[in-house]
């Protein structure tokens, strides 16, 4: 079983080619963006202000304080297909199911 994820902003006031997505405190979330490199994935954890690091974003820590899960920012463009899109949930649930 893929454990719950929680997604960040709403419907009228985020970007449709950001997904901010929390992944609950597991062993496999601890370090997402390296697993999801390692399946030729992108991602950030957290906001663009922590680009490239493991730490948790300050705004995340100030949205939901008392979270200890991890959180990945996907980027999208119009660019994308539908099958990237169905790789990436693949990986996540290949990743998460370890």
């Amino acid at each position: 079983t893929v454990p719950s994820i929680t997604f960040n902003g709403s419907d009228d006031q985020s970007l449709y080619t950001v997904l901010s997505a929390n992944f609950p405190d597991v062993p496999a979330s601890s370090l997402m963006t390296f697993n999801l490199d390692i399946e030729g994935i992108s991602a950030s954890g957290g906001s663009a202000c922590t680009s490239g690091t493991e730490n948790r974003s300050h705004v995340m820590a100030q949205i939901l304080p008392d979270f200890t899960g991890t959180t990945i920012r996907f980027s999208f463009s119009d660019m994308n297909t539908r099958e990237e899109v169905d790789f990436l949930v693949e990986k996540l649930n290949k990743i998460l199911r370890r």
